[in-house]
């Protein structure tokens, strides 16, 4: 073969390679978006613009295990909800409950949430079941569902609720008798009592209400969706080589350092 025709044969080689290499949808880097509650400290709030708790830390592991381009953002926890109901990203530390099975597809657990009844220390009277709230104004999160059982006897009238932004304002509401009781997760209740100096004024129960596991959840439109296999693969990894135990850990110290003022 010619020189020149051998040059021009390679040119044109480059030149189809390269248009390939341009279309082929790999060839884009699509980062997963990931909403968190922006107040819901220890476990996923914003800190200097970024989040930060249980949960961030907890997707991070599961992205870096993964191999795949992740993207945290902390917002209010309803404008998370929506993202979701857009299909425009998923959110990581939401329960499953009825309802939402049937619009969302969820991960494999990330974490078991205990939740607890908190009562002014002058009229804790041992409440540890729902039946307990009966009559009660009971302090919970806006825009949270604290599972099936809970949100049946909230429809039903059986308690009234008052949201708050977070655990912080219902702890305050507590304590000015604005609210009945509160319900929280153990780990965010017992660390605001202890940072809001509540310990003589707010008892918490012995026994768990509830325990809830959380999940990634991902709309069942979304072509993000195609990641969920993936991530299980990395959550069953990082569980049994005890990584999100260490993770869980360390994100709880951070948060005592850094989330509650």
């Amino acid at each position: 073969m010619p020189v020149h025709c051998r040059t021009f044969f390679w040119t044109f080689a480059l030149s189809v390679l390269m248009g390939v290499l341009i279309i082929l949808p790999g060839n884009r880097v699509h980062a997963l978006t990931v909403y968190v509650d922006e107040a819901n400290p220890p476990f996923m709030y914003s800190a200097n613009n970024h989040a930060a708790g249980i949960y961030p830390e907890i997707v991070r592991a599961i992205a870096t295990r993964a191999g795949i381009p992740i993207n945290i953002v902390p917002v209010p926890w309803r404008r998370a909800l929506l993202h979701l109901e857009n299909g425009d990203g998923a959110v990581a530390g939401i329960y499953k409950n009825l309802e939402r099975q049937k619009k969302f597809a969820f991960s494999d657990p990330i974490h078991r949430e205990s939740l607890m009844i908190y009562r002014s220390a002058n009229k804790f009277d041992s409440e540890s079941r729902l039946e307990d709230l009966s009559g009660m104004n009971v302090g919970v999160i806006r825009g949270w569902s604290y599972g099936n059982a809970f949100d049946r006897a909230r429809n039903s009238g059986m308690f009234e609720t008052s949201e708050a932004a977070g655990d912080d304002q219902n702890f305050a509401m507590l304590v000015n008798n604005r609210v009945d009781a509160v319900i929280a997760v153990r780990e965010a209740g017992d660390i605001w009592i202890r940072k809001l100096k509540l310990q003589s004024q707010v008892f918490r129960a012995k026994t768990a209400l509830h325990e809830n596991q959380t999940f990634i959840a991902f709309n069942r439109r979304s072509t993000d969706i195609s990641a969920l296999a993936r991530i299980n693969k990395a959550i069953a990894e990082l569980v049994e080589d005890g990584t999100i135990e260490t993770v869980i850990a360390n994100a709880v110290d951070d948060a005592i350092g850094s989330a509650f003022h």
